[in-house]
Order: C-alpha cells, then sequence, then structure tokens
C-alpha cells in the first residue's frame, strides 16, 4: 500500500520550538487505481445515471445526480466487480440506511474493490503455481508450510467449502475474491 507523509503545517508562532510530527495517512484508492480503471469506473456510473434518469426523473435537480444502490449492482457487474450487493456498499459506507450514492461515493467503492481483485488475483497466482487455473487442497497445504504456518487439514477444508460454491473441492479466481472481500484483504 502506499502512503504518503504530511508534515503538519505550523500553528501560532512560539517562542518554544515544537516538534516536528509527520502523520502516514494512506491515500484514498481512487488515487491508487490506473487512470484507465478511473474512467472505466465514472462512465459505467454516468452510464447507469443517464439510464436512470431517463425513466422520467428529473434530470437537473441535485437527487438526478444520485443513483440508488440498488442500482448499483448492475453497474459493478459491468466492470467486472461481480458476487458484491447493495449490503456491502452501506458496509463500506458504515450507514445502514444509505439509499444512494454519488459518483465520487461509486468512484471510491469500487476503487477499493479493484483493489482487492487484484490482491486476490496475485494471491490466487501465487498459489497456483502449476498455473491449472485452480487451487486444490495440495496447494493451500503448500502455501501454509511455507509461510510456516499450522492449520490443519479440516481447517484447510473448511476454508475450501467456505469459498468453493459448486461443491468440486476447486478454487477459482472468483472464490478467492469472495475470500478477500470477506476478509478485506
Amino acid at each position: 500500500m502506499i502512503f504518503k507523509c504530511l508534515s503538519q503545517p505550523p500553528k501560532n508562532k512560539r517562542k518554544r520550538l515544537q516538534s516536528s510530527t509527520a502523520s502516514i495517512v494512506a491515500a484514498p484508492p481512487e488515487d491508487l487505481i490506473e487512470e484507465s480503471r478511473r474512467q472505466e469506473i465514472l462512465l459505467s456510473f454516468k452510464t447507469a445515471m443517464q439510464s436512470y434518469n431517463g425513466k422520467g426523473y428529473e434530470a437537473n435537480t441535485a437527487s438526478s445526480k444520485l443513483l440508488p444502490i440498488s442500482c448499483a449492482k448492475k453497474v459493478l457487474k459491468k466492470i467486472r466487480l461481480v458476487g458484491l450487493k447493495s449490503d456491502d456498499i452501506k458496509s463500506y459506507f458504515d450507514d445502514d440506511y444509505l439509499e444512494t450514492i454519488d459518483a465520487d461515493m461509486f468512484l471510491r467503492f469500487a476503487a477499493e474493490k479493484s483493489i482487492q481483485m487484484d490482491r486476490s488475483n496475485r494471491a490466487f497466482q501465487l498459489m497456483d503455481e502449476a498455473e491449472k487455473g485452480v487451487v486444490v487442497f495440495e496447494d493451500l497445504q503448500r502455501v501454509c508450510s511455507g509461510l510456516g504456518e499450522d492449520i490443519k487439514e479440516d481447517e484447510l477444508i473448511e476454508m475450501i467449502e467456505f469459498a468453493d460454491s459448486s461443491g468440486e473441492g476447486l478454487l477459482r479466481p472468483k472464490h478467492f475474491f469472495q475470500i478477500a472481500h470477506k476478509v478485506n484483504l
């Protein structure tokens, strides 16, 4: 993760020197994604807004710049962030009563989830050493022992069962994203 150091501006002049402190502030997720991804997210939001506003809603009101979060699922799917629900947006902004989002809010959420998707894909590639396109029990065992983690067989099987909705015992990249989303990787 990229961090920015910001020094605090001096307050009023004092006779005694104040110690210089720098705080580390994480950059917002929308600043950490590529410009092309940023534009893709904003264009998808704009298209959804045009579609939503084209259904008889006023186009020049303040509320016309807000998209109901119930409509956001289609937009997320369009930008390849599948498996996310409106409740995920509410929990991201820590607001159970959130009903609409603006472009900036959507960009922040989608950027964060894009970063999670990238990280989960990288983790998947590290585990899928043979490039089979799936991760199996033995891959998890190998990685855990390589990291010095003492995880029992039944715990690994439980992890696979949690993420594998098909019941095949195979983890695909989409399963890794579900795990990354769940553990906030």
